[in-house]
């Protein structure tokens, strides 16, 4: 991650010379998260979480409709609630059923790269602003939750998890350290600075410590954030 960082540093300066507008703004909002997944050859079936969202956004203008926005910022509770249940026979003939539910509560440190394009005539006209790209993250924390009951010939047993969630790359973890996805944005900004952002988010990554075909986590969702730009850069009012 700090590798990343540096480089999307070295590329933010490189763009700072020839932009014509640059502004730096704080951002908060909140997030909708899930997480389709499957585990031994079973799908899970997953339900959205609420979450948290705050960072720093920099925007860098090439000119009044284009412009490169990217930031860092924490998200709370991505991951997913989800559920698996499976009846069958013993060789006895016994019914037998097993059922897992579980809850990833996934602290992710996130970086995207939007490439956007603004309505309005000049710089500080009120405009809308869509645009796309990439976005990086890096799994810092969270809990990992779940119940799991096998329930034979009436009599049930219940294996219960609470715990920090385990980040690596290994089976025995819970989740792997990076993910890398695309991003998609649209709001509206005010001409005093404030301004209104929707985004939604498909990863690309299996995220499932030893995935493969028969495990795979992928990471989507998006949510609602507001924040206000200060402007980094001096304009003459005849340069707008």
């Amino acid at each position: 991650m700090k590798k990343i960082l540096s480089i999307l540093t070295l590329i933010g300066f490189g763009l700072s010379t020839t932009a014509q507008d640059i502004k730096i703004a704080p951002e908060v909002g909140g997030t909708y998260q899930t997480m389709l997944q499957k585990l031994n050859g079973a799908t899970f079936e997953t339900q959205f979480q609420t979450g948290f969202r705050m960072g720093g956004n920099v925007d860098i203008g090439f000119n009044k409709n284009f412009s490169l926005q990217t930031g860092v910022f924490l998200n709370t509770n991505a991951g997913t609630e989800s559920y698996h249940e499976k009846y069958y026979s013993l060789g006895s003939g016994l019914p037998t059923s097993d059922q897992d539910s579980r809850r990833y509560s996934i602290t992710y440190l996130q970086v995207p790269v939007y490439a956007l394009y603004k309505t309005g005539k000049e710089f500080d006209d009120p405009h809308f602003f869509v645009g796309a790209g990439p976005y990086f993250a890096a799994a810092i924390g969270g809990r990992f939750q779940q119940e799991y009951t096998n329930i034979l010939n009436g009599n049930e047993r219940t294996n219960r998890k609470d715990d920090g969630i385990s980040i690596g790359n290994e089976k025995k973890d819970q989740i792997r350290p990076f993910d890398l996805g695309v991003q998609a944005t649209l709001g509206y900004e005010l001409p005093i600075g404030l301004y209104f952002r929707a985004f939604y988010g498909v990863g690309l990554l299996n995220t499932a410590p030893g995935g493969g075909s028969e495990n795979n986590f992928r990471n989507h969702g998006g949510g609602i954030t507001v924040g206000f730009f200060f402007e980094m850069t001096h304009k003459n009012s005849w340069e707008r």
